[in-house]
């Protein structure tokens, strides 16, 4: 498909700010750039929106939502946002993009977390969300990251002590392997992250508390927990600016069915529960979710993990209490859905940490480090991966400075892999996208039963994989209003202008067998539903049927008295 954007670095807020006002200014028709308010230092929250206008307004149709990234360093997902933006309005001629934006409308937002992404994208150190200092207001004792060397990169450090744990590989002196129980002699070192020590007693290192410690995915208000429970989740739900624009913003999308939310890393597509076992989640919506992540297979190659129960674990201490996932399914019944984008395992040829194996061994884990030094040299990326470096460490001595760049090797692809990235991602959504529920009038006729009296029936549809209400958890939060069908342009003789109908399935739910005797098929809830009026008019009058649903969107026909 065409682009118009080169994906060859990682945009910073300026970039996407000028690049979203050009998208919009150049696609009048088409593109619609808001602000869903400011973040805590007064940058925009941009949502570019997307859909054909002459085909319906931006709120008359089911949703899609991209989410660039909740956490500041994993800038590949606003590549993949924008680049998703950019494949809808420079393709709307292209029969797929075409029919996607005359049924549907797609949000986007390729940085909630800007200040954060900023500050990532323009100093060395690695940052989860936004550069606020949490839980504590100022460093505490303990090694601090730090660019020591100069060269821009936060790398590992290593100290030479003879209560070392490791020594370098002597195949390959940039690997570290674990030394032996039974070994006494040679060079032995510890591990530490490259910086400096506060409070250092000369003795002891260990890490210093994380100075930026809110995590923007831990701070909404579905199943929340304080510090204590869940580190990052802040002092209450929605305590940074950022998540409550965006608890606020998702609160008025009514129509917003599906939302994809990037991270890095892992190659893995995640789906909720976060803060409860699958089983205890609706089933309908489970196999629903397990529907998509059969396309998600189809396009990217990625693991597909249910999040409490594949990807923590059943049995994990470790929370995922207050995500922005299970705010947007358990909080607003929406099909909320995550990706970890960036598979540098598979490119490597690592055994992947995912779907988790028992334990890796410890063979498993220095061939993996292998594999990447291989990986690294073969696709000349060596500026990615420093040899070990003398370096004078003014409270530690000599030490040796190297290893991974962090940041762009391996949380972030390198932006020679950037385009496979984000393509890849674009395709799976345009395929999703294609699920949500959609309505027509499949059926209309009158009938004249005297003069000035006509019957107008009509026959209201979902030709969609879901059904109009999205998920079946907007029917147990009590969100759900019925489908209305109006119809205007005549006087009604019997009956309401305006008609409720309850819900509509989705083609997802028509049972489907194959038997000795080939396949068959068994509707058990109604895709169609047929709606009557009674009217008083003048043959050939023209009468509208407008249908409205809050997630499927809208529907118009016009038919004549006859």
């Amino acid at each position: 498909m065409k682009t118009a954007l080169q994906y060859d670095h990682y945009f910073n807020y300026q970039e996407i700010t000028d690049i979203l006002h050009e998208f919009a200014e150049k696609n009048p028709d088409s593109a619609r750039l808001i602000s869903i308010g400011k973040t805590t230092e007064g940058r925009e929250m941009w949502v570019l929106e997307i859909t054909n206008t002459a085909e319906g307004d931006f709120d008359d149709k089911p949703a899609y939502m991209a989410i660039g990234h909740v956490h500041a360093g994993e800038v590949t997902g606003s590549m993949c946002a924008m680049y998703l933006a950019d494949v809808l309005l420079n393709n709307q001629e292209e029969e797929q993009v075409a029919s996607l934006l005359k049924n549907s409308t797609f949000y986007i937002m390729p940085r909630p977390v800007a200040d954060g992404s900023e500050y990532y994208l323009t100093h060395p150190d690695m940052i989860r969300s936004i550069n606020v200092p949490y839980p504590f207001e100022s460093e505490m004792p303990g090694l601090v990251p730090a660019d020591l060397d100069g060269d821009g990169v936060i790398r590992n450090m290593i100290v030479k002590t003879p209560f070392g744990v490791w020594k370098k590989d002597p195949q390959d002196s940039r690997l570290l392997i674990r030394r032996q129980a039974d070994e006494t002699e040679g060079d032995f070192y510890n591990v530490y992250s490259e910086g400096m020590i506060n409070d250092y007693d000369g003795v002891h290192i260990s890490p210093a508390p994380q100075k930026y410690g809110l995590d923007l995915n831990r701070n909404y208000p579905m199943n929340w927990n304080p510090e204590y429970k869940q580190p990052g989740g802040g002092m209450y739900p929605g305590q940074v600016i950022e998540s409550r624009n965006l608890i606020e913003w998702i609160s008025t999308r009514r129509n917003l069915v599906s939302t994809i939310i990037f991270h890095t890393f892992g190659g893995m597509y995640l789906y909720p529960p976060a803060g409860i076992p699958a089983a205890q989640a609706d089933q309908k919506d489970q196999e629903m979710f397990k529907a998509f992540m059969k396309i998600a297979k189809e396009e990217t190659g990625y693991h597909q993990l249910r999040i409490k129960d594949d990807f923590l674990g059943i049995d994990s201490k470790a929370p995922a209490n207050g995500s922005l996932d299970d705010y947007l399914y358990h909080g607003n019944g929406v099909f909320c859905h995550s990706v970890e984008t960036w598979n540098l395992a598979e490119q490597c040829g690592m055994v992947p940490e995912y779907p988790k194996p028992k334990k890796l061994s410890e063979e498993d884990e220095t061939e993996n480090q292998r594999k990447l030094l291989e990986w690294t040299d073969n696709n000349g990326l060596n500026r990615f991966y420093k040899e070990w470096t003398e370096f004078d460490h003014p409270q530690l001595g000599k030490v040796e400075i190297g290893g991974p760049d962090k940041k762009y090797l391996l949380q972030n692809p390198p932006v020679q892999f950037l385009m496979q990235e984000v393509e890849k991602h674009t395709r799976y959504i345009l395929r999703h996208a294609r699920t949500m529920p959609h309505l027509v009038f499949s059926q209309t006729t009158t009938e004249k039963l005297a003069d000035g009296l006509y019957k107008v029936e009509a026959v209201l549809g979902n030709t969609g994989f879901m059904p109009t209400y999205a998920t079946s958890e907007f029917l147990n939060l009590k969100l759900a209003r019925d489908i209305e069908v109006t119809l205007e342009g005549a006087e009604i003789a019997d009956g309401k202008k305006t008609q409720k109908i309850g819900q509509l399935e989705g083609f997802a739910s028509v049972k489907a067998n194959y038997s000795f005797f080939g396949p068959s098929t068994f509707e058990t809830s109604p895709l169609q539903k047929k709606i009557c009026w009674y009217v008083h008019g003048e043959e050939g009058t023209a009468v509208t049927l407008t249908a409205e649903s809050q997630k499927a969107g809208k529907a118009q026909v016009e038919v004549t008295l006859k």
